[in-house]
């Protein structure tokens, strides 16, 4: 055998060996691509919620991904072992038709109930207009349940009239949640346009409780306003100035801005050496001081 066969042999082997070699390094790719095309098991699939049988009752359960709510039964069940088959399951069972039955009904009732109307928004007014006549006037709330009697009898044939139902629950929480932040906002905003303010404030008992009703001057046609009103047994001169400090800083308002301090019914005015316009005094030396009558 010459040498051109023994070059012509190991070319065969190299290039059998190049080829099985390329076949093995073929397989675990594939393997590889298999396991990626394995769709995951156990697991809620929202598409699932685009099922018209399942749109009414059907509902994620984000806490655990292996389980699926049911709203009609208020309750959880599994879909980790076989997925779209366990909430057919679920819908076989007599306590799923039962609630079914009782869920439907409730929720043509609550849709029929809870449309908006014109009515509902005039008597919403109304409410509201009563009570912030009410508070403007200092009347009580028990004052304001008469009020709302009254307009039923003297006014029949109104329907706003007739579906008042402002009796003093109701007054205090239109007065506290809804007209309360609305004008505090508003005259929060108007005061922050203009930057120089006069902060006043009282200190008066009522029944068991001392109250310090904090009020501002301003350039606008508002005029005094009061700003908050904080209920507090200590009237010491370090105290007061604390809560005044912290009304300023809680409404957002500039420090700086303030020009003057007044006060009327207070034991720690405007002394020399210890009081809080003293104290204040340290903060601002151009602040000036005097006194005003705020309950008058």
């Amino acid at each position: 055998m010459n040498e051109e066969d023994d070059d012509c042999m190991i070319g065969e082997e190299e290039d059998t060996e190049v080829v099985a070699t390329s076949e093995k390094s073929q397989v675990p790719t594939e393997v590889d691509k298999s396991k990626k095309r394995k769709p995951k098991k156990g697991v809620f699939n929202r598409e699932w919620l685009k099922i018209i049988e399942y749109q009414h009752f059907l509902k994620e359960y984000k806490s655990d991904p292996s389980q699926a709510t049911c709203v009609a039964c208020n309750q959880q069940f599994s879909v980790h072992y076989r997925g779209k088959a366990d909430i057919d399951n679920h819908m076989k069972t007599q306590k799923h038709q039962n609630s079914m039955k009782s869920f439907e009904i409730n929720r043509q009732l609550i849709t029929q109930t809870m449309k908006p109307t014109r009515e509902k928004d005039e008597v919403s007014a109304a409410e509201g207009v009563l009570v912030y006549h009410g508070v403007k006037h200092a009347h009580s709330y028990l004052a304001q349940q008469c009020l709302t009697k009254v307009c039923k009898m003297i006014f029949p044939t109104s329907l706003v009239a007739n579906n008042l139902s402002c009796a003093r629950t109701k007054s205090r929480s239109i007065a506290v949640n809804v007209l309360a932040p609305y004008f505090t906002y508003a005259l929060l905003d108007d005061l922050k346009k203009s930057f120089y303010y006069c902060l006043m404030y009282d200190a008066s008992n009522k029944g068991n409780m001392k109250v310090f009703p904090f009020c501002v001057q301003f350039l606008s046609s508002t005029g005094v306003k009061k700003v908050d009103l904080i209920d507090d047994a200590d009237e010491t001169a370090i105290k007061v100035s604390s809560n005044a400090h912290k009304l300023i800083m809680d409404n957002g308002l500039d420090i700086n801005g303030l020009t003057a301090l007044s006060a009327d019914n207070t034991n720690v005015n405007v002394g020399e050496n210890h009081s809080i316009y003293s104290l204040f005094r340290d903060e601002l030396p151009n602040l000036m001081k005097g006194n005003t009558n705020l309950m008058s």
